[in-house]
C-alpha cells in the first residue's frame, strides 16, 4: 500500500494542477464580466441623463463678437 501511494499522487497532481488552473481562470473570467456589465450599466447610464439634460437643456450658440484691442503704454 505505502509503495502505491506515492506513485498516484505522482500521477495525480499535474491533474490537480490542471484543474486549479482551470478554476482560476473561470474565476477571473466571471469577475471580468461581473466588472464590465457594471461598467455598461452605470456608463449607459450616465450617458441617458447626459442625453436627457441636452434635450431639456439645450445649449446655446454663442457667437463671438468683434474683438477689441485696447493699447496702452507701460511704465
Amino acid at each position: 500500500m505505502n509503495t502505491k501511494l506515492p506513485r498516484v499522487l505522482e500521477q495525480l497532481l499535474p491533474f490537480i494542477g490542471i484543474g486549479v488552473a482551470i478554476a482560476v481562470g473561470i474565476g477571473l473570467f466571471i469577475m471580468i464580466a461581473y466588472v464590465l456589465v457594471w461598467g455598461v450599466l452605470i456608463g449607459g447610464l450616465i450617458w441617458g441623463v447626459a442625453m436627457i439634460k441636452k434635450y431639456f437643456f439645450p445649449t446655446k450658440n454663442t457667437t463671438e463678437g468683434e474683438c477689441r484691442i485696447i493699447e496702452h503704454e507701460n511704465k
